[in-house]
């Protein structure tokens, strides 16, 4: 099925551009190698070998496209990740324990003055702070290396269709996505696989996988259609010395809860349901400048969210009220330092819900980075954190440019909390890791 989608786009681009040949605009090929340390227990805990590929072509004097392909190696305790909740299209092209190949983007573009329709695998960005997702929640992420991945969030695309105009002074941002995929989660043998009760369903997991019973987690299988498709619009304007932003959308929530699946056998695995049930956002946007200084806000209300609750039945299901709301600055600082901060206020509406988490979750991030040699060498610390909870990492980072085509990069992932929190349950996990890329 793989190969006849991608035959689909590949005779696409033929045939938009019969009358004049492909031109390729830019064209990037990188290999990088990763590989971490456990800080806890001496091992190697990744070992990584990643090849991404980003075409873009022009096809006419309106229409372009790109195709960007990744394949990845590995051989550790991180793994690959899960795909069963990919819809069937959006399936790697080779998926198995230690190899994967997959078509990160295909989709082609037409353009015209402030007008432009994308068609194809693709990604619909919206938001504004810097790796938080409060309004940025359109687009599935892999979460299989948690938050340690140079991008972040690190979007899932999806085939589906966009459009995006300017009407006067209003921008409008429309997107469509028939395509069920949902975030990509670690698998239970992997290393960042959650565990803490907050993301299930109040259930220990590892206590019945340790008392013999066992657990079979099933997804039920995504599929293109409308009842899993997520459709939104997004309309902007300028605002002072900022850009306002609204926006709303619906489609499954990208997080999973948790079901019990009837026709339970006493002695055999828990069945679970890994289920993601639809959603609606609705959010705003603002960012301005203040002298040197960026601020940015976002807000999300989600009326019909769905949660795991706390009930006579293990694993229950509701829905409940939930509103987001971020604050970031970036500004320079001393000495040549950037500095980035950020917080978020994450609060469900209990309204008689027993919930699995706390009904507020209180996110901090703080990043401040320099530049050294002629910025051929970055140094940077990062610190995430839940306030409420007192868990976090805390992650040094060197960069290198040896020239420009070759990075190297070295850094700790030190995590810190309790053990059932949302980065301490990952403690044992703090790592010593380091990378090396070429950019052909």
């Amino acid at each position: 099925m793989f190969g006849f989608l991608l035959k689909v786009v590949l005779i696409y681009l033929v045939a938009l551009s019969a009358a004049a040949a492909v031109k390729v605009q830019s064209s990037r090929i990188s290999v990088d190698y990763r590989s971490a340390v456990n800080l806890k227990d001496p091992q190697l805990d990744l070992s990584r070998l990643s090849l991404t590929s980003f075409h873009k072509l022009k096809l006419s004097r309106r229409w372009s496209g790109q195709i960007d392909l990744l394949g990845e190696v590995a051989q550790d305790n991180v793994g690959l990740g899960g795909t069963a909740n990919y819809a069937w299209a959006n399936r790697p092209l080779v998926d198995n324990a230690n190899v994967r190949l997959e078509l990160s983007r295909a989709f082609v573009m037409w353009r015209k003055r402030s007008t432009s329709v994308i068609l194809g695998k693709q990604v619909t960005p919206w938001g504004v702070l810097d790796g938080i997702q409060v309004t940025d929640r359109f687009d599935p992420v892999r979460r299989r290396d948690f938050v340690f991945s140079d991008v972040r969030p690190e979007r899932i695309a999806r085939w589906g269709a966009r459009w995006r105009s300017k009407i006067k002074s209003w921008k409008i941002d429309t997107s469509f996505a028939l395509d069920g995929s949902a975030s990509q989660q670690a698998q239970m043998s992997d290393s960042f696989f959650l565990n803490s009760t907050r993301f299930t369903g109040g259930l220990a997991l590892d206590d019945a996988a340790l008392g013999g019973q066992g657990i079979d987690l099933i997804t039920q299988g995504p599929s293109h259609s409308l009842k899993q498709s997520t459709t939104g619009i997004k309309v902007a304007h300028s605002l002072g010395q900022g850009d306002l932003s609204l926006m709303a959308y619906r489609g499954p929530d990208n997080d999973p809860i948790l079901g019990l699946l009837a026709g339970q056998v006493a002695g055999t695995p828990l069945k679970i349901s890994v289920d993601y049930n639809r959603r609606t956002v609705l959010g705003a946007t603002f960012d301005t400048t203040a002298g040197d200084m960026i601020l940015r806000m976002e807000v999300a209300y989600i009326p019909d969210q769905p949660l795991n609750v706390l009930a006579a039945m293990p694993l229950s299901q509701a829905r409940g009220k939930r509103i987001l709301s971020g604050f970031g600055i970036d500004w320079p600082g001393p000495a040549d330092w950037f500095v980035n901060a950020q917080l978020v206020f994450d609060h469900i509406d209990k309204d008689q819900l027993n919930l699995v988490r706390p009904s507020t979750d209180t996110l901090l991030t703080l990043r401040a980075q320099r530049s050294f040699y002629n910025a051929r060498m970055r140094v940077k610390a990062e610190l995430l954190g839940s306030v409420n909870q007192g868990d976090g990492v805390l992650r040094p980072v060197v960069a290198f440019d040896l020239n420009d085509k070759t990075k190297l990069q070295t850094g700790v992932d030190w995590l810190f909390g309790d053990s059932n929190g949302q980065f301490g349950q990952f403690k044992d996990q703090s790592r010593l890791w380091g990378s090396a890329t070429y950019m052909f």
